[in-house]
């Protein structure tokens, strides 16, 4: 049997001359309708996720059956630590259980703050503008009454705290003009078994 010389041979085992010349080309207009499909896809799934919350160290979230996606509103973090108001530290959870009064009133000033510049920023895009668009949307029914974001609240509580300090917190919103609080809650797994 001969040896021969390695490189490229046709279906019959001879040596090649060369011949045509083999060209991959990399078809870039596929990869960017790949990617375009990604990004459109994650973007929905990110959109119906609902609101993010960071949940500081330390703060346990209690668990429920049925829950709600959580709208854009702010967000109050009652921890053992104290109180924050959208990350800031509002007070810390001494003074809050000292206290014999229920009007916690750095909170309230807080909320109150917040409460105006949210009232500004909607002055500022233009009620008219946005009525109208409202009933486009909805034709000649009646638009039903939305709770803007700045009037919504969400309280994200540990499972261990006390109820008279939610309560506290609870009633200084209400007072300082919030409309509508939500519980930040964990899903419980539907795979639990319940036991009788």
């Amino acid at each position: 049997m001969a040896i021969h010389v390695p490189g490229i041979r046709d279906r019959r085992n001879r040596e090649s001359s060369g011949g045509r010349d083999v060209v991959a080309a990399l078809s870039l207009t596929a990869m960017v309708d790949l990617f375009t499909v990604l990004v459109v896809f994650l973007l929905q799934n990110y959109a119906t996720t609902g609101q993010v919350i960071d949940i500081p160290q330390g703060v346990k979230l209690p668990q429920a059956k049925e829950v709600k996606d959580l709208k854009p509103a702010n967000v109050v973090i009652v921890s053992d630590k104290g109180i924050q108001v959208n990350n800031d530290q509002v007070m810390d959870m001494a003074t809050v259980r000292a206290q014999a009064d229920w009007e916690l009133l750095p909170l309230k000033q807080k909320l109150q703050q917040l409460i105006a510049q949210g009232q500004t920023k909607k002055q500022e895009l233009g009620n008219q503008i946005r009525s109208a668009v409202q009933k486009m949307q909805v034709g000649d029914q009646a638009v039903a009454q939305q709770i803007d974001p700045f009037l919504k609240l969400t309280i994200s509580a540990d499972k261990h705290m006390d109820f008279l300090t939610l309560k506290k917190v609870m009633y200084t919103a209400t007072d300082a003009g919030i409309v509508e609080i939500n519980f930040a809650v964990m899903k419980e797994p539907n795979d639990k078994k319940s036991s009788l």
